[in-house]
């Protein structure tokens, strides 16, 4: 009789230490993958534009429909290996990313030259009450303008722009 009460109070013990949130994410350390809209801007031979000096970086504004638009020039990485994945990024622009569905980039090269882009977002909810919008779809001169990452990452959106 002993024996099995020591059972029925082992397994008592056992199945109160099952954990019904093992799927549960531990927020202190949970780092999650924002998305990223970056640009590079070309001519119709597929030359960086940034890189070959016809568009000084310096000289680039922005404007949105949004609040607070901004962006960052990415340059060459100079720590990268030549032949490194991270090289498509150099001599990109970084844009902000806004949390609407729907937003709109006007972006000055120069005092003559604007480019309008139309970007479609799709919104993403993860753990920990982190949520954001994805980039899906940008269209410039009314033409969808395809990510190079499409087929492998969707949370970066890397395109090219031919002017």
């Amino acid at each position: 009789m002993k024996k099995l009460l020591a059972f029925v109070l082992i397994g008592i013990l056992f199945a109160s230490c099952s954990s019904d949130d093992a799927n549960e994410v531990d927020c202190s350390l949970f780092d999650p993958v924002f998305p990223e809209l970056y640009i590079r801007l070309v001519d119709d031979t597929g030359a960086n534009l940034i890189e070959n000096g016809t568009v000084n970086p310096e000289n680039i504004t922005v404007e949105g429909n949004f609040e607070s638009p901004g962006f960052w020039y990415i340059p060459p990485n100079e720590f990268a290996n030549p032949d490194a994945d991270i090289r498509k990024y150099d001599h990109t622009l970084s844009l902000s990313i806004p949390n609407e569905s729907n937003f709109e980039y006007t972006i000055h090269l120069n005092s003559t030259t604007t480019i309008v882009l139309n970007v479609e977002a799709k919104f993403v909810e993860l753990p920990c009450g982190v949520s954001y919008f994805v980039p899906t779809k940008l269209t410039y001169n009314n033409q969808n303008i395809i990510s190079e990452n499409a087929a492998t990452d969707e949370f970066i959106f890397l395109a090219e722009i031919e002017l």
